[in-house]
């Protein structure tokens, strides 16, 4: 794990006064469960409605910001912090699997032999090229 810091330790410091003078300031500070619930829901239908208008350029251009944050973000990940992830992917997965029903597996699988058999036919289809071209 790597050291902290005392600037570390700082700068989180100043980030959390700042979010708490946000908080303070809006108001948020003195909200209930109840209160911040109905907020943050609110904040998803808002989510929903502006990310429903948008067209398919502006989808396709934030889900390409979302993975590349998300690449970041793993790229800075501790192998701990790696493996735990990696750790919780694979019980949610077997979660999910311990409760779909036979039409589903089903359903998985069937889906799963079709990507594999795309993947060979596009290698097929490289290694003729090759052949081909010689």
């Amino acid at each position: 794990m790597k050291p902290v810091y005392r600037s570390d330790m700082k700068f989180a410091h100043d980030i959390l006064e700042h979010i708490s003078r946000i908080y303070r300031a809006d108001g948020r500070a003195n909200e209930t469960a109840e209160e911040t619930e109905r907020r943050r829901s609110e904040d998803r239908f808002r989510t929903i409605a502006r990310r429903n208008s948008m067209t398919a350029e502006e989808t396709e251009e934030r889900h390409s910001d979302d993975r590349l944050r998300a690449i970041a973000r793993r790229n800075n990940e501790s192998f701990e912090v790696k493996n735990q992830r990696q750790a919780s992917d694979r019980l949610r997965t077997l979660n999910s699997r311990a409760t779909e029903s036979n039409e589903q597996r089903e359903s998985r699988i069937h889906c799963n032999a079709l990507g594999n058999q795309n993947r060979i036919g596009f290698d097929e289809l490289l290694m003729l090229d090759v052949t081909d071209s010689s």
